[in-house]
């Protein structure tokens, strides 16, 4: 057979006999690729921190000024809108959760993390310890609520004659 009467390339074939793949050598094989991820990913850190190391190291005083002071009004700004964020993070999480809560009275600070940004882990542990609404809210028995009926006497008309006549017969008391 040649290669053009085989649609498939020559890496597409498989032998017939192959053996179909075990979870156990499926899990292996995303195990390494998740190692291989988190080893590249700490390299990359590692460089991206020498890097800052030698720019900052390079810089003058008027640069190192400068940069401090982009850094500050960074924190400023995210400060001042950091408590909508926090506000947004608790609505968000708490619809999610199926809870209502009201931050009115809390303190929105305190789930700022140190970026400014909201602290989704200090939200969600917030949300956890709200308690829960029931499927089925009961409700209390009233007395005197609802359809019921009055004694024997079936008020048929609201003929004036006939109602006094009801009252007269000592019926209707």
């Amino acid at each position: 057979m040649s290669d053009e009467q085989n649609p498939k390339g020559p890496d597409d074939q498989k032998p017939d006999n192959a053996p179909a793949p075990t979870v156990e050598s499926l899990q292996a094989e995303v195990d390494k690729w998740k190692a291989l991820s988190r080893t590249n990913e700490k390299r990359w850190n590692e460089a991206s921190t020498e890097l800052d190391t030698f720019r900052q190291a390079q810089m003058t005083e008027q640069e190192k000024a400068i940069e401090a002071a982009k850094a500050e009004a960074r924190t400023a700004a995210l400060s001042e809108v950091g408590t909508s964020l926090v506000e947004a993070e608790i609505r968000a999480q708490a619809a999610t959760a199926g809870v209502t809560v009201s931050t009115e009275f809390l303190d929105l600070n305190r789930f700022l993390g140190e970026n400014g940004r909201a602290d989704a882990d200090k939200v969600k542990s917030f949300i956890s310890s709200l308690p829960k609404p029931t499927a089925n809210p009961e409700f209390p028995q009233l007395m005197g609520a609802g359809h019921h009926q009055a004694g024997g006497n079936d008020i048929s008309t609201m003929d004036p004659n006939e109602l006094a006549d009801i009252i007269a017969g000592g019926s209707f008391l």
